[in-house]
């Protein structure tokens, strides 16, 4: 429910009783009262949630002078590494540079007693030229991008949640496994961009009960940790591009920046008049920075390593922060007017200061604005785009690859039983 005492932006906007009774029961209704009445207070409900939103972004963006956090970033626990909310940012030319992407998709078919899945990895690797306007492309390790398949069926007995865990971490090792043979096939790259997170994830997975799941996660790591060395050593840069993400992480530390500052009746005077901690929880980042940035703008830079950190103060494995002497790091940037900031991460090596993660989020976005720009509608980087059309399963080939199998089955006399749920006769 959204408190009364949330925010009172003016005068004009001082009454705030109308949000007391917003938040529906939860009991059972005709389909009439839904639609005559609940439908419209929920409408009602979200449409005043989005201009306080909105009135709550342009205040932030009223203050932004006095957003200043450079008192605060020395601090190691201080996660925010740069002195302002955001920043301009300017295209680079990309002409000569090679850029590779990586993506993979996944399908698995679960039955009464037996689970088949079905893999595929591909990257691509544009080689611009012409004002970056033109490329070269190729395509690894298929020459024409389209056949990288792996295939696995698991027969033992095992929830379903653990054979999906099993089929995700299958899928990430086959991505990292391609990047790292690329890298030694050719050292002719640039940069290199993840579909997602740079960083292993999720961490949980490090302590599954399902001791198969844990051992596949350690080599996972070490296959990350591979990748990130093979870098350093080429010197390539390597980013993760997250297309939608609901993490507030960044929003909640603008919050506790905020916190840190003291509101006062002589500094950050807006702030002390609103219950501004409450409204951080109805933002994610990218909701927030959708609202804060413009076009060719970027967030600021802020420390996204925690996870590991988790397992270092666990003293459950131990080793594995010695994986990744690295310090991790993101930040959103937008870069298509009509489209929401990409969450871009990225590392550096643990002993740089903060200094150099911002000038090193400075050239990545330098590199992606020319190649994320093209449509203002969908502000991902091209090669991105085009390893995700290339990696996605379609579903002629489900068919061929699951109908072949299937045949070859039944012509042996076994017929697989679907689970109940889609076995229906009604």
């Amino acid at each position: 429910m959204i408190e009364s005492n949330i925010v009172k932006f003016s005068e004009k906007n001082s009454n705030t009783n109308d949000f007391e009774d917003l938040t529906l029961n939860v009991q059972g209704f005709t389909k009439e009262q839904i639609l005559i009445k609940n439908l419209k207070t929920l409408a009602k409900e979200y449409i005043k949630l989005e201009k306080l939103k909105g009135e709550f972004a342009n205040l932030i963006l009223r203050n932004i002078s006095e957003l200043d956090f450079s008192e605060l970033i020395t601090y190691k626990k201080f996660y925010i590494k740069e002195n302002s909310v955001k920043k301009t940012v300017s295209p680079s030319c990309i002409n000569g540079l090679n850029i590779v992407s990586v993506d993979g998709s996944s399908v698995v078919k679960n039955f009464m007693d037996v689970d088949f899945s079905f893999l595929k990895a591909i990257s691509v690797r544009y080689s611009f030229y012409n004002k970056g306007k033109n490329a070269k492309i190729e395509y690894f390790p298929d020459i024409n991008g389209f056949n990288n398949y792996a295939i696995q069926g698991n027969y033992l007995n095992k929830e379903e949640y653990i054979v999906e865990n099993k089929v995700s971490l299958d899928m990430a090792f086959m991505e990292i496994n391609l990047l790292n043979k690329l890298i030694k096939k050719t050292n002719n790259i640039d940069l290199i961009i993840i579909d997602g997170s740079v960083l292993p994830t999720p961490i949980n997975l490090l302590f599954s009960q399902d001791f198969e799941i844990s051992v596949q996660y350690d080599k996972l790591l070490k296959e990350y940790e591979k990748l990130y060395s093979n870098c350093k050593e080429y010197n390539i840069v390597l980013i993760g591009s997250i297309k939608d993400t609901r993490t507030s992480a960044l929003s909640h530390l603008i919050k506790d920046a905020i916190q840190l500052l003291k509101p006062s009746n002589t500094r950050l005077t807006d702030f002390i008049k609103i219950n501004y901690r409450e409204l951080f929880y109805y933002f994610s980042d990218l909701d927030l920075f959708n609202r804060l940035l413009k076009k060719f703008e970027r967030s600021c830079v802020f420390n996204c390593k925690q996870n590991i950190d988790k397992i270092r103060d666990t003293n459950i494995k131990k080793e594995i922060p010695y994986y990744f002497p690295l310090s991790f790091y993101a930040f959103y940037i937008k870069t298509a007017q009509y489209d929401t900031p990409c969450r871009i991460e990225f590392f550096t090596k643990e002993e740089d200061s903060y200094q150099v993660a911002s000038k090193k989020a400075d050239l990545i976005s330098s590199l992606i604005l020319p190649i994320s720009s093209l449509n203002e509608h969908y502000g991902l980087p091209i090669p991105q785009i085009e390893a995700h059309k290339r990696a996605v399963f379609n579903q002629h080939e489900i068919d061929l690859l699951f109908n072949t199998l299937k045949r070859t089955l039944n012509q042996n006399g076994i017929v697989l039983l679907e689970k109940r749920r889609n076995r229906r006769p009604f």
